[in-house]
């Protein structure tokens, strides 16, 4: 009866990722499908380039609660604790190939701050402390996840190397076999998504040219 749960609930959480306030927000302000300008990425960043700040915020925050709640769901109905790697993965999935959608969606990169910001809050906050500073000094939105994330990881590995309670209650490898993966799984997509440019880069041996209009 509990597999039946886990599977009925991993199902919830992906159709929760298949909502995608970017592709409907243009679609019904602009006319346009967000997947066809731009970097022709379903997210924030994109909803940004196209609507602005006004709207990328609320795109930003339904992407994120996705996660949260993909977090919050194994405790809500009495499941093990470790479902929550299920419902956290199936969500990004979701966000990225939403059925609705014909497979074509985000990145993942909101709803893994949502995941994070859910999971690991004190962590979550403090790495966001590097990240907004890397955009507001880049001007670029995926330098500043890059910088968000690595601090995020690194503070969780020595939350549990050192016993670190002060930032995360019960620190242990937990916090960081969620994050860690998802992290690498979500950079992953980003990367196969820029490889041109990513290959460019190195080609020029410039960092800045790995994110310029990624």
């Amino acid at each position: 009866m509990e597999i039946l749960a886990i599977i009925l609930l991993a199902f919830a959480a992906y159709l929760i990722g298949c909502i995608s306030p970017s592709y409907y927000l243009t679609r019904y302000i602009k006319h346009i499908d967000i997947r066809t300008v731009g970097s022709r990425n379903a997210g924030t960043l994109n909803t940004f380039r196209e609507l602005g700040p006004w709207w990328a915020l609320p795109v930003l925050l339904i992407d994120g609660g996705k996660g949260a709640i993909a977090v919050a769901l194994p405790s809500l109905v009495g499941l093990p604790w470790w479902v929550v790697y299920v419902t956290a993965s199936c969500v990004i999935l979701g966000h990225n190939w939403p059925v609705l959608l014909k497979f074509r969606g985000g990145k993942g990169a909101a709803s893994l701050i949502g995941i994070c910001l859910a999971f690991v809050p004190l962590v979550g906050m403090v790495a966001a402390i590097p990240g907004v500073i890397t955009i507001f000094l880049s001007k670029n939105g995926i330098a500043g996840l890059v910088a968000g994330f690595a601090t995020l990881n690194i503070l969780l590995m020595a939350a549990w190397i050192f016993d670190l309670t002060q930032l995360v209650p019960e620190a242990s490898w937990r916090q960081l076999l969620l994050c860690l993966p998802l992290t690498l799984f979500v950079g992953t997509i980003y990367g196969i998504s820029i490889r041109g440019q990513l290959l460019e880069a190195i080609r020029r041996r410039s960092v800045k040219a790995a994110f310029y209009g990624s």
